[in-house]
């Protein structure tokens, strides 16, 4: 099929921590993707929050606030990637340039982004089989996304929610915001599996990743997503991550050295959380989880008891609110949050 830019687009979905960081960064240095290194939450905030504002809001937004502000050289919010060698001042005049052009008024602002992108790193557009964008909220947006861009194909992440759920502990033991919510935890990972229930049952085009296949083996899981995007498989190219061609030194929640993709995090939940906080996550979770090859712990005449339990590094408020949230699910059914 051959498709203009502005339709080969593929977006990475799931929920944090999940892999996405990691998928995209052993896609990165492929010479037929066009992947942007950093997350723009283009659907759940330039579009959905800012469209109203005008263009120049938007642009604010991605260029400032959003996480992809590194690559126009603005700060990082938590993970520190060395940018020195991307042309962080020179990929902000050209996109800047191109979403301004009355040319332009009509042109989708992401493809804008995608086009800069690729010029500051001189790569043709039509050497692109596919440009990819990464993030997570992304699988709250599916409509959104598929009424803009209808050839989409989208890489979805699984992951245990029980090591989710430590990983958030651990980064919130480290960062201290406050704002940790058990129920998030369990929400956005009950929302990537449905999404992923539907790429399996081809309602949409896409393919799901399992972090613990990911981290095992890299190699069957990637010749799986190259042949997916109908792009070439290179071991030397795709399992090696890069941001903006340079090695990219991970994200691990408990800040330890990356060295290499490994499987040494994958089952570490189970000397790190208690029965509680692991019951906590089968309650809300346990009937998809055995579809995605996650065997339960817990009994279900435990669970509740696990549910009225505090976790680790919630706060009194987001305590209540989980609750009160979780509550509201199992009576109401789950909002899109």
């Amino acid at each position: 099929m051959n498709l203009p830019f502005a339709q080969r687009a593929c977006f990475a979905a799931g929920q944090a921590k999940s892999g996405t960081t990691l998928l995209i960064a052993l896609l990165d240095g492929h010479p037929q993707l066009l992947v942007l290194p950093e997350e723009t939450a283009y659907f759940p905030t330039a579009l959905n929050k800012y469209e109203k504002f005008g263009r120049r809001s938007q642009v604010d937004y991605l260029t400032k606030e959003a996480l992809s502000r590194v690559l126009f050289g603005g700060p990082p919010e938590w993970e520190k990637t060395d940018y020195a060698h991307f042309p962080t001042e020179q990929f902000r005049e050209r996109f800047e340039a191109a979403a301004f052009d009355p040319n332009n008024v009509e042109k989708d602002l992401l493809v804008l982004l995608m086009e800069s992108y690729a010029e500051v790193l001189g790569i043709a557009l039509d050497s692109i089989v596919r440009w990819v964008e990464k993030t997570p909220a992304n699988r709250r947006f599916i409509p959104q996304i598929l009424e803009r861009f209808p050839q989409t194909k989208f890489l979805i992440t699984m992951r245990d929610p029980r090591a989710i759920l430590a990983a958030q502990i651990a980064l919130e033991r480290t960062r201290k915001t406050r704002e940790f919510s058990v129920y998030y935890c369990v929400s956005h990972w009950l929302q990537a599996g449905q999404l992923a229930l539907r790429a399996q049952r081809k309602e949409i085009s896409g393919i799901v990743i399992r972090y613990e296949d990911l981290v095992a083996d890299s190699a069957a899981p990637m010749q799986g997503v190259c042949d997916f995007l109908e792009i070439s498989f290179d071991r030397n190219v795709v399992l090696t991550p890069t941001k903006a061609g340079k090695f990219w030194a991970g994200n691990s929640a408990t800040e330890r050295e990356f060295t290499r993709v490994s499987g040494e995090r994958a089952g570490s939940w189970q000397d790190e959380l208690s029965e509680d906080e692991i019951g906590w996550v089968e309650w809300h979770c346990r009937e998809l989880m055995p579809h995605f090859g996650y065997n339960l712990r817990s009994s279900h005449r435990s669970l509740l008891h696990h549910w009225a339990r505090p976790i680790r590094q919630e706060s009194p408020k987001q305590y209540f609110r989980s609750r009160y949230y979780s509550v509201r699910d199992k009576l109401l059914g789950p909002r899109n949050k």
